[in-house]
């Protein structure tokens, strides 16, 4: 599976002021199997620059090679690398138009040039690894619930086997059962494909418990680039750039300030708090 090398990437959308850049010298590797993360304010480029991934916009200056060849160079075949790369824009639902889920999941295996069998057997393959059966098939995609047409967009671009998949703001919108439903079905994707996935979010909570890795942006700047743990433990640095950790990170912070021996290990979840909280009230009464 291809790894993602960004070296010196610039971008700036006015051409006549090419000065002006959107995302400015950002340089990582994104490792065959990682599940990224992608998070900073809205403005600060995250949009931007994940649709030069798959090669919907080309960047000013610099490079960006996939699998070890540059996309930029004479004659790259753009279409298979868009069918390689998947990208998921927010509301994916919105893009759902064909008048039955099965349809619709069938499209983007029908434009790789699959006849109409094969192209339904993966359409079927995709809709089972949303959690999606037989009953939805002949259902219109509008019939659905938020969640469920969510899925079946999601499960349009997996019809194409994309060895990357990258989603803008997948959750925005939906309830929090919803919510937590959905990342669970793009965690256990994760898992069973081993699919590189970069998730763009605004939910500290949802990166911190999804992802192996984050990136933060910010100013159009690539300002940190490391665990969760390690970049939640920045907790005055992320909020000079007006991000906030882990409601559940800051309170387990605050609790050390108080004197409570907690670990030192930077707390992501709900579970580590209580296990850990537990151990340092037990300690105490020792």
């Amino acid at each position: 599976m291809p790894k993602i090398e960004l070296s010196h990437l610039y971008y700036a959308y006015d051409k006549d002021h090419p000065e002006d850049y959107t995302v400015e010298d950002i340089s990582f590797v994104i490792e065959e199997g990682e599940f990224v993360g992608l998070i900073g304010q809205t403005g600060s480029g995250k949009s931007t620059l994940i649709q030069h991934l798959n090669g919907l916009l080309k960047a000013t200056k610099g490079d960006l090679k996939y699998g070890g060849e540059s996309i930029y160079r004479d004659r790259y075949d753009l279409r298979q690398l868009r069918f390689e790369v998947g990208l998921v824009f927010q509301y994916p639902e919105h893009q759902l138009f064909e008048t039955t889920v099965l349809a619709d999941v069938c499209y983007g295996p029908k434009n790789q040039g699959l006849d109409i069998g094969e192209a339904e057997v993966r359409a079927k393959e995709a809709l089972g690894l949303v959690g999606l059966d037989e009953s939805v098939y002949l259902k219109s995609p509008f019939d659905l619930s938020g969640g469920q047409k969510r899925r079946v967009a999601i499960a349009g671009v997996l019809a194409m086997r994309p060895k990357v998949l990258i989603l803008d703001e997948p959750a925005a919108g939906l309830d929090p059962e919803g919510r937590e439903e959905f990342l669970n079905v793009i965690s256990d994707l994760r898992d069973r494909l081993n699919m590189t996935v970069i998730l763009v979010s605004h939910s500290m909570e949802d990166v911190a418990r999804c992802v192996d890795r984050l990136l933060v942006m910010n100013k159009g700047k690539l300002l940190m680039d490391g665990t969760p743990r390690e970049v939640f433990a920045k907790t005055a640095q992320m909020n000079e750039i007006g991000l906030f950790v882990p409601q559940v990170t800051y309170l387990t912070q605050v609790l050390k300030e108080r004197g409570l021996a907690l670990e030192d290990n930077t707390v992501l979840t709900v579970d580590e708090a209580v296990s850990s909280i537990a151990e340092a009230l037990e300690k105490r009464n020792i």
